[in-house]
């Protein structure tokens, strides 16, 4: 089949087509490079900074409404809202909390490790009518309890710690907690804890009869004595915490 007039239809080219094209697609600027030379213009780059220090102050506000952190001593308590019914980084992500140190690490086959240095503690005073327990070993890897007393009604005093720098860290509502001192140094003391308002639900509510947590530090552990009732006085955890000793961790 002969195909000339169809070619014979189309219109001519001119001569400088291509050249023309050539120049027109080098001379024309494409979306992308207009992104760059937008990039690269030093004040497009401070209105994206600034933007985006608005959008963090606006997230940093909102996660307040929530927590905030508390300076006693060189501790760190995690304050609650009164509507908080969670604890912290159970089900919302909290913000970093500043601690004064950072764990030491040690290389072991090319991989970096911190090295959390725990003390044993023993006191040389308890309450009238406890006496000393076995500690359960747990699979906890942020808290590790080292001491366990109890009574005949089955209350307990437990004694954990937890790394200072990254570990959990004291939470109450304000007004459920206080500064108080241990051996000179300064101390929190919490009265209570959120506990299930019903087994069925999630829902939780602060609770200031369970119990009271003394929480102090040491070295780079902060170590917390805790109740889960009122059968101990807040005079009778720090006396007992005050009376704590460095033993060897071998020590019967």
């Amino acid at each position: 089949m002969n195909d000339d007039f169809i070619y014979a239809a189309l219109p001519k080219v001119p001569k400088d087509f291509a050249q023309s094209l050539y120049v027109k697609i080098s001379v024309d600027t494409h979306p992308q490079s207009r992104i760059h030379s937008r990039l690269r213009n030093p004040r497009w780059v401070q209105v994206a900074i600034i933007i985006l220090g608005v959008l963090l102050l606006v997230a940093w506000s909102q996660v307040r409404l929530w927590v905030r952190y508390v300076p006693i001593g060189d501790l760190w308590l995690v304050e609650l809202s009164r509507q908080t019914q969670i604890v912290p980084g159970d089900q919302f992500a909290t913000p970093f909390i500043p601690t004064p140190r950072q764990l030491p690490t040690v290389v072991r086959d090319g991989k970096v490790y911190e090295f959390w240095k725990l003390e044993m503690l023993s006191p040389d005073w308890i309450p009238d009518g406890f006496f000393k327990m076995e500690i359960p070993r747990s699979m906890n890897s942020y808290e590790e309890t080292i001491g366990l007393w109890s009574n005949d009604a089955d209350e307990k005093i437990r004694l954990y710690a937890v790394p200072q720098a990254g570990g959990m860290h004291p939470y109450a509502p304000p007004g459920m907690y206080e500064e108080v001192q241990v051996n000179g140094q300064p101390a929190i003391l919490v009265h209570g804890r959120l506990a299930l308002k019903k087994p069925q639900e999630n829902s939780r509510k602060w609770d200031e009869t369970l119990g009271i947590q003394l929480s102090w530090s040491l070295e780079e552990s902060v170590y917390t004595l805790e109740t889960f009732g009122p059968y101990v006085s807040e005079y009778d955890l720090i006396r007992m915490a005050e009376s704590m000793k460095v033993v060897p961790w071998w020590a019967p």
